[in-house]
């Protein structure tokens, strides 16, 4: 013990005294961020160009108030853009005045010209971020592309255009067709006419900007500038340090000090560490998987190391992460809080949660959220990093950070574009988000707050579960737990609301709604929509009695034309119809959920019986349309799924 007492002592020491040497390294003279003009705050890899020392991509004109536009240089003496906006993580909106008049002239000549965005750089690379994918192929090869395909020709320059109507993220086939093709990238509007090529493409485009591997780590860890030497090869750039004779005399004297601020810390340390062992054996082991992901720095000196065993990170740590909770790095805000993204020192992106308010309610909410998930690992779960203590000044929250957005982005909201998430993919977001609520209703949770927006997505378009702010424990020896209702308009259970009890068949209820919003593309509550219809679990509940599903579903998924998707989404319908029963009883549980969703994926038509087909019955003169299902018993649809879910007796119940 003696040792690695010992051992850390030699470790801090020479820490500190690298800490004390690196005087005079940084980025000096360079700011975090700058405004420019009237489209916000920028920060590195982009720069004004009047400082093109302290960033990679100049902007021009920022502090110029004659300048209306500001311009922009993706690429060192490259061409100029029109910079119209600063999108959050490293993302821009930039036009294209040379692009436009060719777009407005002709395609043709646009795509003649070989015109695309291509990073050269060995220090960033960018990418339109909504773009379309078109292959130029010579005339004479008589192309055959997929049916979907559009073709646009160019006689008068000997070759034709074709690209995807659907824009499927991955067509492996299309590629091993058009494999003698060029290929361009363009950007291309939210809503366009896609036998037109004309209103499909846009000068207009969102370029996302990413660092390299190295270059992050110099710029972020090291503090240093990214440049390339002669060879284009490159090296990390620090500021040099001072004279070496003043430079051996600061060091003399702050050696000095660090050494007396060395005994301070490690003799308060010592006095800490006693204070803070706990007495509860249970606290006294670490969690293995808790230690694999412990803070980038020291522990919060608010309290111990771990909180329920969850790894402390101090507040200046996570307000540095952040560049001190900047707007620019706000991912989103809900009912409780505000989330940014930071990035650690030991390079970690993370996603921290700010709650709004520092009082008993939100600390309770906040020492409930840290409990829960110390009990969670799934992989359809997101990951608690740490916290900050409950006693800290602020109440912080660290996850992972999962850089895709929101379901409800992708759906209808900033990320919505026509077939960005094709059919297979929303099964794969029902049925990856029916497993991780079956996890959590295993191990005894409730979420209580399952909507569209906390379900984020990986890149993959993997899902994540995520905010377990008012989550319950719920004992299995209980059948409900009586407490205020507390959720999300549009999916709040009504029997919940409406008896104060809460069970593990309200989240099937919300899982309903977002089963709804998948096939049909629209949001849980929409106010401009018709009175009775306001409520998506009321719409559907009306168009799936009519069999009305044409009238539901968002068209651009294939229900019209491909027979396998109709035939998953009407069995979809039909599973959210039994998921948003007013009678708890008559829904499913959601294991049963997820099994049905697993056969309506693997199931074809011809192993389909004729029961589960069946539409759904015609509505009941016992419907209420303020409700979903008032008073109903036989008209359920389907009646083949139907039959199998039981209802619990109940017996007890525990108050909240």
């Amino acid at each position: 013990m003696a040792i690695v007492d010992l051992f850390n002592f030699l470790l801090f020491y020479h820490l500190v005294l690298f800490l004390c040497a690196g005087y005079g390294y940084g980025h000096q003279g360079c700011p975090h961020s700058f405004i420019c003009g009237n489209l916000g705050s920028f920060h590195y890899p982009f720069t004004k160009a009047e400082q093109p020392d302290c960033g990679l991509i100049p902007i021009h004109g920022c502090d110029n108030p004659l300048s209306i536009q500001k311009l922009i240089q993706l690429e060192k003496n490259g061409k100029h853009f029109v910079l119209t906006g600063n999108i959050q993580q490293d993302g821009i909106s930039i036009s294209d005045e040379d692009l436009h008049q060719r777009l407005q002239n002709n395609i043709c000549d646009t795509s003649n010209n070989n015109y695309s965005l291509q990073s050269h750089s060995p220090l960033y690379s960018y990418y339109i971020k909504y773009n379309v994918t078109l292959f130029r192929c010579k005339h004479d090869l008589n192309m055959k592309p997929p049916p979907h395909y559009f073709t646009h020709s160019c006689t008068e320059y000997g070759y034709d255009i074709y690209y995807d109507s659907l824009s499927l993220p991955k067509n492996d086939e299309a590629r091993g067709i058009f494999s003698s093709c060029s290929v361009l990238h363009l950007a291309k509007k939210d809503k366009a006419d896609t036998t037109d090529i004309l209103s499909f493409l846009s000068a207009q485009m969102v370029v996302q900007v990413v660092l390299s591997k190295d270059c992050d780590e110099c710029y972020n860890l090291r503090r240093g500038q990214c440049h390339l030497d002669g060879d284009r090869q490159f090296y990390c750039h620090k500021e040099p340090k001072h004279s070496s004779k003043t430079l051996r005399l600061v060091l003399g004297l702050v050696t000095g000090l660090c050494v007396i601020l060395l005994a301070i810390v490690l003799t308060g340390c010592l006095i800490f560490r006693r204070k803070c062992t706990p007495s509860d054996p249970q606290h006294q082991s670490r969690n293995p998987d808790t230690d694999s992901i412990g803070p980038s720095s020291n522990p919060d000196p608010e309290n111990c190391r771990f909180y329920y065993r969850v790894p402390l990170f101090s507040y200046k740590e996570l307000k540095e992460a952040t560049y001190n909770f900047h707007n620019t790095r706000q991912l989103g805000s809900g009912g409780f809080g505000t989330v940014y993204y930071g990035k650690l020192l030991d390079g970690r992106e993370v996603a921290i949660k700010r709650l709004y308010e520092h009082n008993y309610r939100r600390v309770e909410q906040f020492m409930n959220e840290v409990h829960i998930l110390t009990r969670l690992r799934h992989t359809n779960l997101v990951s608690l990093y740490g916290c900050t203590s409950h006693r800290s000044r602020e109440l912080l929250l660290v996850y992972e950070h999962v850089r895709n957005g929101t379901v409800a982005c992708h759906l209808h909201g900033d990320f919505a574009r026509p077939h960005t998430l094709p059919w297979h993919i929303r099964m794969k977001i029902a049925i990856e988000t029916a497993s991780a609520l079956c996890y959590l209703h295993a191990s005894d949770i409730i979420h209580r707050d399952v909507k569209t927006k906390n379900i984020l997505l990986t890149q993959s378009f993997s899902v994540k579960v995520a905010d377990f702010g008012l989550s319950r424990l719920f004992p299995n020896d209980v059948t409900h737990v009586s407490t205020a209702p507390l959720g999300t308009p549009g999916y709040l259970d009504p029997e919940y609301h409406e008896c104060y009890q809460l069970t593990s068949k309200s989240d099937v209820y919300s899982f309903g709604v977002v089963l709804i919003e998948l096939i049909s593309s629209k949001p849980a509550v929409d106010m401009s929509r018709h009175r009775d219809e306001i409520n998506l679990a009321n719409l559907a509940i009306k168009k799936i009695q009519k069999s009305a599903f044409s009238e539901l579903v968002d068209p651009s998924l294939g229900f019209d034309w491909d027979s396998e998707v109709k035939r998953m989404m009407i069995s979809v319908a039909e599973l959210a119809f039994q998921c948003l029963q007013r009678d708890k009883d008559l829904r499913p549980s959601m294991d049963e959920v997820l099994k049905v969703l697993m056969r309506i994926e693997n199931d074809t038509p011809e192993h389909l019986d004729e029961e589960h087909l069946r539409p759904p019955s015609l509505p009941s003169p016992d419907w209420d349309e303020n409700g979903l299902l008032k008073n109903m018993t036989v008209q359920l649809s389907p009646k083949a799924v139907t039959d199998r879910w039981h209802s619990e007796s109940t017996a007890s119940n525990a108050s909240a």
